[in-house]
């Protein structure tokens, strides 16, 4: 299925949670009553004024989190490099901070790393600026060296939204789902103490509850966290899009495509269109997945064209279950492998091989991806299948059964997120 139509978890995360810690980190920027439209003239009148660059910045990725619309990402990315042409970076600490949280949503993860180091050096005393370092780390795929950095993070300030949705990703990194559905129904609790100034944070926070829940097969508490999340933010489009995913698995195949749709018609996002075409691939409308998979290769190929690097773990994903072209799936997964080395980047490399017929490989590709004891359904299905075609029947059946212990559901419709 579909990787999941976000930008990235630690790009979302870093957006809605910087809204609660900002003031404690002290390199993000002050929230202000001015609107976009007055920030934005204030810079047109004094281009100089670095500050409002970066309170704008600020909105713009708050707007990406909340909406889902990637043209605040170039927004953001544009304003902040005027806030650092305006004051460099030893003066502008708010600004480089912004600079590593536009380069982690746009997948930029090594360009993060370099900057959230700099960060570091210059604000050893920051733990905003090392949960950051560890946001790059971890989606570079280097765990342990993002374990230290959220140590450091830790020892700094102990806020539990900085912290635990940071660690519960590494909880489930290493197979700890339980400790991971602990940390979040944490989350949501100091959440909903920051209801009524930011009802964004609880929002996010019961959608990667539910979430969670969703992918143990627990479907009636997914579907309390997604309606408390649309409760708190009734717009909220990770919100709705978790609840079509739902509505699919569900077996509400007509409400769901009506909720992708709707979400569709609003941000064309290609990975939106591409999880509707697996949608009408379950439900065997194999025109209606054609169109909808031809229009999601154009528009990633589109973004790759202008230079981003957001799309290559969804054109694997597509072009090996999708639209059938395993050549295609190998090519881009060895790409998104070369930009970071994490568990799903492992195993979308594992399964373009298999679709190849690479089978050796791919064996030695998903190996690597267990060897983080990832405890995700998804991953173990593709395990035993692949290991099971290696020759390796009793280590297959055995990872085919792991995955049905984990989610008993696994088979049902569903977006795999990457």
């Amino acid at each position: 299925m579909a990787p999941a139509p976000a930008v990235l978890i630690f790009a979302l995360a870093s957006s809605l949670v910087s809204l609660a810690t900002q003031m404690q980190a002290g390199t993000t920027v002050t929230r202000t009553r001015d609107t976009l439209e007055a920030l934005e003239l204030r810079v047109k009148q004094n281009p100089l004024e670095y500050g409002t660059w970066n309170r704008i910045a600020e909105a713009r990725l708050r707007l990406l989190a909340s909406k889902g619309d990637l043209a605040n990402l170039q927004r953001a990315a544009e304003a902040v490099e005027q806030s650092l042409k305006a004051s460099n970076s030893e003066l502008n600490h708010a600004g480089l901070a912004l600079r590593v949280r536009v380069e982690l949503a746009s997948h930029r993860f090594q360009e993060a790393q370099s900057s959230a180091e700099q960060l570091c050096a210059m604000k050893p005393d920051n733990a905003h600026a090392f949960g950051l370092l560890g946001d790059a780390y971890f989606n570079l795929g280097d765990y342990p060296a993002c374990e230290h950095a959220w140590s450091k993070m830790r020892t700094l300030q102990a806020s539990v939204l900085m912290t635990e949705p940071r660690l519960a990703q590494l909880d489930l990194v290493h197979g700890r789902i339980d400790e991971a559905h602990k940390r979040y129904e944490t989350v949501v609790a100091a959440a909903e103490g920051l209801a009524q100034e930011s009802p964004d944070i609880l929002a996010w926070a019961h959608v990667q509850l539910g979430e969670l829940n969703f992918r143990r097969g627990d479907w009636e508490s997914a579907e309390r966290n997604y309606e408390a999340g649309l409760a708190a933010r009734p717009d909220y489009y990770a919100a709705l899009e978790h609840k079509a995913e739902l509505r699919g698995a569900q077996g509400k195949l007509d409400e769901a495509a009506a909720l992708y749709i709707n979400l569709i018609e609003r941000f064309p996002r290609p990975e939106l269109i591409q999880a509707l075409g697996d949608l009408y691939t379950f439900a065997n409308k194999t025109t209606q997945a054609e169109q909808c998979y031809k229009r999601a290769l154009a528009a990633y190929l589109g973004s790759i064209g202008r230079g981003e690097s957001l799309y290559f773990h969804h054109l694997s994903s597509l072009y090996a279950d999708g639209v059938k072209d395993a050549d295609h799936a190998l090519e881009w997964a060895r790409k998104d492998y070369a930009l970071h080395r994490g568990v799903n980047a492992c195993d979308t490399l594992a399964w373009a091989l298999f679709k190849t017929g690479q089978i050796g490989e791919a064996r030695e590709s998903v190996l690597r991806a267990l060897s983080f004891g990832t405890k995700d359904a998804h991953i173990l299905y593709h395990a035993g299948t692949i290991l099971m075609s290696a020759g390796d029947i009793p280590g297959g059946t055995a990872r085919l059964r792991e995955a049905l212990a984990i989610n008993p559901r696994y088979n049902s419709f569903h977006v795999h997120r990457g």
